[in-house]
């Protein structure tokens, strides 16, 4: 079916209902107050469609004993805490400028501490244990071998899930880690994580990853005593569902790596700090109100590759993550680092349900709608013609976008998007995501041309209202910027503009430039990109 036919036959329809639940009407006549809920931005993932995000956790507590006594130690025992890990900190702090004394960090570079001061790093590990103690981490259960260093140079550690997940550099005694170079200058933790002697990145160093492989390589070759070096191969917390897709920086220098476990075997999940959940202030207090912390590390036998994984670093990490995958008895997931910044990018956006974005580019992907089918832009042409697009169920939806009723992937896309479980869907939100993920490495003025008519009649007749609403998408403008942009781009006070007008202003002037810039570092999801199941 044609839009125009679509569009004769919903004209017919009953009256739009969108003002009653929050929404925008798509009628031109409407008024033009924007209320929160126009596209749906303010959710962030939808729980129609069951998949495992790696990156949402929720932490409810409904039990009213157990609210009880959070309620009550925080009174009564976190103050205690606090102070015993502010020590904690301060001894550590102490003990890692006195082994520092007289070394800079080229010494700390070319070879590893021995003597006096291998022993005053111990004690720095002592007092970062006693800090773990003192926030209700009072035993860690250790299970599996260690290896040696020259036995295993790395150490891959998985699930990571949370600012805690250090605990194992301070349990273990200590091996070094990899971290940016700016850690360095934290105040007391800079001094020491220096005292570990890290490998550090130089982010700001084009041949970075060729550096700190060929300093991994190094020290696994190297005749003197070396720790290990710890990585935690996933890049980013994740919820422990699933193990995401491990970097290959750990895989590159081809040595043989130990695979290590981290679990958190307690009644509520207070540790688990991924990108849509609690906050680390709520987390932290989480924590320290309970009476005590369980923490698992299991060191699981060392991993030698073999030549095909030597020249394949990326076959190296999967082998290695199926290993650690079947050990937790988790799935294994494609997701991955990136995509957490595509989501972070769509959330900035006010891309609706960023947190089901990549499942969202998958089902589009399956649907042929990417990359560049032009029947979600055709609709958008005559998005404002259209009647009930709030509330649309699953035939009419199938129908719109010419997709038997029947095919799997349109429920799959349908259950994502139907975020209140009412058996319908809202067309502007589908819209909006489309074209983000179909756009989403282009310049964001090429998006905000693809939404304009998602919010007025024509391109060349944009109002102040709308110009806000459109501009909204744009990722860094508050209303009152589009304000002021809209006053200096409409300087004939003619009561609209175009989007040319607007377009040829921002590029004359340097604070809009962010609008012509390229997002190519966001990776492509192609379809079938699926949970694995582990046997």
């Amino acid at each position: 079916m044609t839009t125009s036919a679509f569009k004769s036959k919903r004209n017919n329809a009953a009256p739009n209902d969108a003002e009653a639940d929050g929404h925008i009407s798509n009628n031109v006549h409407a008024t033009d107050t924007m209320e929160k809920t126009d596209s749906e931005e303010d959710t962030w993932s939808s729980t129609g469609y069951n998949y495992i995000n790696p990156f949402v956790h929720r932490l409810q507590i409904d039990n009213s004993i157990d609210l009880a006594k959070i309620y009550m130690l925080t009174v009564l025992l976190m103050p205690i805490r606090v102070v015993g890990c502010v020590i904690s900190l301060l001894s550590a702090w102490m003990f890692a400028c006195i082994g520092l004394y007289g070394l800079t960090l080229d010494d700390l570079k070319t070879r590893p501490i021995s003597g006096w001061r291998r022993q005053f790093q111990r004690i720095t590990s002592g007092a970062m244990r006693t800090l773990f103690a003192a926030g209700t981490f009072h035993h860690v259960k250790l299970t599996g071998q260690r290896a040696s260093p020259k036995e295993a140079p790395i150490m891959v550690v998985a699930p990571h899930s949370s600012y805690v997940d250090s605990i194992i550099v301070v349990t273990t005694g200590p091996p070094s880690i990899v971290a940016k170079r700016e850690t360095s200058d934290i105040p007391l933790l800079g001094k020491i994580i220096n005292f570990a002697q890290p490998i550090y990145v130089q982010r700001e160093d084009p041949n970075s990853r060729q550096n700190t492989i060929r300093e991994i390589v190094d020290r696994a070759r190297s005749e003197d005593e070396w720790p290990q070096v710890v990585i935690f191969a996933e890049g980013t917390c994740t919820n422990r569902k699933a193990l995401i897709k491990f970097k290959p920086g750990a895989f590159y220098p081809g040595v043989p790596v130990q695979p290590v476990l981290l679990k958190y075997p307690n009644k509520y999940d207070s540790f688990t700090w991924t990108w849509d959940g609690p906050g680390v202030l709520k987390l932290l207090w989480m924590t320290m109100a309970q009476l005590y912390s369980r923490c698992e590390i299991e060191f699981l036998p060392v991993y030698t590759p073999s030549e095909e994984e030597i020249a394949d670093a990326n076959l190296y990490a999967n082998n290695v993550r199926e290993v650690m995958a079947k050990a937790l008895g988790v799935p294994t997931s494609e997701y991955s680092y990136e995509d957490v910044i595509t989501m972070s990018r769509a959330k900035d956006m006010r891309v609706p349900f960023p947190g089901d974005i990549v499942e969202i580019e998958r089902m589009l992907y399956s649907l042929g709608f990417l990359p560049d089918s032009a029947r979600d832009t055709e609709i958008i042409a005559d998005f404002l013609s259209l009647k009930n697009t709030d509330h649309l169920d699953i035939f009419t939806f199938a129908e719109l976008l010419q997709i038997d009723s029947k095919n799997p992937q349109l429920h799959q896309l349908f259950a994502l998007l139907d975020h209140y479980h009412r058996y319908t869907v809202n067309l502007k939100s589908f819209l909006i995501c489309s074209q983000f993920c179909k756009l989403k490495n282009e310049e964001i003025i090429e998006f905000l041309r693809a939404i304009t008519n998602l919010y007025c009649e024509s391109s060349q007749h944009i109002t102040r209202q709308n110009f806000t609403r459109i501009l909204r998408h744009s990722g860094k403008l508050t209303p009152d910027k589009c304000d002021a942009l809209y006053f200096a781009v409409d300087r004939t006070n003619r009561g609209y503009i175009t989007f040319e007008d607007f377009e040829h202003y921002t590029k004359d002037h340097p604070q809009y430039k962010f609008l012509y810039a390229k997002q190519e570092h966001l990776r492509r999801t192609q379809a079938g990109g699926k949970v694995k199941k582990t046997h």
